[in-house]
C-alpha cells in the first residue's frame, strides 16, 4: 500500500497542522459520526474522499449485519504523531486508512473478516487483523478501482467458513 500511496503521488502529511492545511485545501474531508459509523477518540478525523465514500458504504452493511453503528477509532495520523508500533511505512499520513473497532460479537466479527478479505481479493483495499491493541486496518486502493464500491454492497458474498483477515502484530 505503501507503494501505491507513492505511485499516486499522495502527500505524507508530517504535523497536525499539514492536516489541518489539507482539510481547508479539500484534499481530506471530515469523518463525522453518522446512524452508521461513529469517530470515537480520533485526533484528527479526516480522510481521502475515497476513503470516506469506504466508510460510508461499509457502514451501512455493518450496521445492517450487526445492527449497531461501526466504530472508526483511527483516520489520518500525521508522521510526527505515529504510535510506537506503527510501520515506517503506514500511510495513515495520507488519509488512505482508518482503523475499526473489533467487533465483539462473533457474528459481526466473522462477518467483517469475510467482507474485508473479499474487498481485499478485488482490489479495493488492504486489510489488516491487528491484535495489540485488536482492531482492523483498512486501507483503500488509491485508484478509480476503489470508487466501484461506493454503492455497491459486499454482503451478499458469503463469509469464507474459517478464513480469517492477515494478522500483522505491529
Amino acid at each position: 500500500m505503501y507503494y501505491a500511496a507513492v505511485d499516486a503521488r499522495l502527500d505524507f502529511l508530517r504535523t497536525p497542522g499539514a492536516v489541518r492545511q489539507a482539510a481547508r485545501e479539500g484534499t481530506l474531508v471530515p469523518l463525522g459520526t453518522t446512524a452508521n459509523y461513529r469517530v470515537y477518540r480520533v485526533s484528527t478525523p479526516y480522510v481521502l474522499p475515497t476513503t470516506r465514500d469506504f466508510v460510508d458504504d461499509l457502514a451501512v452493511d455493518y450496521r445492517r449485519q450487526c445492527g449497531e453503528p461501526m466504530v472508526v477509532t483511527s483516520a489520518v495520523r500525521p508522521s510526527s504523531r505515529q504510535p510506537r508500533n506503527a510501520s515506517e511505512r503506514s500511510v495513515h499520513p495520507t488519509g488512505l486508512a482508518v482503523d475499526l473497532r473489533r467487533p465483539r460479537d462473533g457474528h459481526c466479527r466473522s462477518w467483517l473478516r469475510g467482507t474485508l478479505l473479499s474487498l481485499e481479493a478485488d482490489g479495493v483495499i488492504e486489510a489488516t487483523e491487528e491484535r495489540r491493541p485488536a482492531h482492523f486496518h483498512i486501507a483503500v486502493l488509491p485508484r478509480e478501482r476503489a470508487r466501484g464500491f461506493a454503492g455497491r454492497s459486499p454482503s451478499p458474498r458469503p463469509s469464507p467458513g474459517g478464513r480469517t483477515a492477515r494478522v500483522d502484530n505491529r
